[in-house]
């Protein structure tokens, strides 16, 4: 009997999920602030600042290039779910990795541009908290993504080990 690959489902499962939520996000989120009642304690320089960084970044986040990265993204995960139905593992596999190299792509696409957003704070203590924010979680993604991409490898050999044994039976 053919094993199932549990670790597929579980990763284009999430996948599919995070795709879906950066799809909405992209194509129907707005780029402009309307309520700003979470920023209280802050004076009123800092929440203009906070507002015109995050109504930019917002603005970044819908332009045409992060559109193509999300459509493509979307369509590899459909890809490799297909591939999944159709019991072609390998593929979905290929399909999986396209996706996630993708995500690399665009994490660093996503750092490159948004980093001189971080310039635009005026306070000194603000700016250094962005741009260490920025990094971390770029460095957070990369990593996970690195992960999953060696899970996926180490699941392929395991494959590829197991199909030398049938045959060799």
């Amino acid at each position: 009997m053919k094993k199932r690959p549990i670790y597929l489902y579980i990763l284009l499962t999430l996948s599919a999920i995070l795709s879906s939520f950066t799809f909405i996000g992209t194509f129907f989120g707005s780029e402009k602030i309307t309520n700003t009642s979470s920023y209280k304690g802050f004076s009123e320089t800092v929440i203009k600042q906070i507002v015109e960084v995050t109504e930019k970044s917002l603005v970044f986040l819908h332009n045409v290039p992060h559109k193509v990265l999300v459509v493509l993204s979307i369509l590899l995960v459909i890809a490799a779910i297909v591939f999944l139905i159709k019991q072609n593992i390998l593929y979905a596999n290929f399909a999986y990795i396209a996706y996630v190299l993708l995500g690399m792509v665009g994490t660093i696409y996503n750092y490159i541009g948004g980093m001189p957003l971080n310039n635009l704070y005026k306070d000194q203590a603000m700016r250094a908290t962005a741009i260490t924010s920025t990094r971390v979680l770029t460095i957070i993604y990369l990593v996970l993504n690195i992960l999953f991409l060696v899970v996926v490898f180490f699941k392929m050999k395991q494959q590829q080990q197991d199909l030398t044994k049938e045959e060799l039976q």
